[in-house]
């Protein structure tokens, strides 16, 4: 599990830095935005909000899944999953680990542990998520452009 997250870390970090952004501490109200977003993203898993949940994310996201092709577009995968966890009434939330915010403020990436599970179709997943976001201007809400996550092995 460590080595994952310290993978996906870096990985994210270099991607970050080659895009511009630094790894010196995020101001207050920057950072407070993106804690507001992960907070929006919660609220609306655990009230099962569909179109909450998918307006977080730009309309030509990535969504990359171990062992999958990256699928490009909020209403495909991203739509299938937040629809399948909401009917099923499933439990998802996200918490935030590490956050690498561009110069400007107009690029993110945000990391931690998603933590989803469905009861009925005997589905549990814990693993390590990935977000960058962007947004038009510091006053503009923040949009998912890249979901990445990764499975941590069941102990």
């Amino acid at each position: 599990m460590i080595r994952r997250h310290n993978l996906i870390s870096t990985v994210a970090a270099l991607a970050v830095m080659a895009g511009g952004a630094t790894a010196d501490p995020v101001d207050a109200d920057t950072r407070q935005s993106l804690l507001d977003f992960n907070a929006t993203f919660n609220s609306y898993a655990a009230n099962h909000d569909i179109e909450g949940l998918v307006s977080l994310y730009h309309e030509d996201a990535y969504w990359i899944a171990p062992d999958a092709l990256p699928a490009k577009g909020r209403d495909g995968v991203p739509r299938q999953t937040i629809t399948f966890m909401s009917e099923n009434k499933g439990e998802l939330s996200h918490t935030v680990d590490d956050l690498f915010v561009s110069p400007d403020g107009l690029q993110a990436v945000m990391m931690g542990v998603t933590d989803a599970a469905v009861a009925s179709a005997g589905f549990e997943l814990t693993g390590t998520y990935v977000y960058v976001l962007t947004r038009a201007d510091t006053d503009a809400p923040w949009q998912v452009v890249l979901d990445m996550y990764n499975r941590h092995p069941s102990e």
